[in-house]
């Protein structure tokens, strides 16, 4: 069928790909930033917790556990505020 002298060509033709031969290179992503600040500093508090949850308590055991609990959540900030430290440079 002709074309009309008026019509612009595309800048890019269409391509058409078989299922099979359709090979797509997957984008590069970022690379997945490490927690290890996080962890530690969770675990690290979170035995600090503990041990003084002990040092007020020992046979109470919801003592135990919230000094646990309390460290790891000040383990989590500390290390977060690590994390975006150590980014920053």
């Amino acid at each position: 069928m002709p074309e009309s002298k008026s019509r612009h060509a595309h800048k890019h033709p269409h391509q058409h790909h078989s299922k099979t031969a359709h090979t797509e290179t997957p984008h590069p992503t970022k690379p997945k930033q490490s927690n290890r600040a996080i962890t530690v500093a969770v675990l690290f508090f979170a035995f600090m917790g503990l041990g003084i949850g002990f040092f007020i308590n020992a046979s109470s055991i919801p003592v135990l556990i919230a000094g646990a609990i309390l460290g790891a959540f000040l383990g989590y900030l500390f290390g977060s505020q690590i994390n975006k430290s150590i980014a920053g440079k």
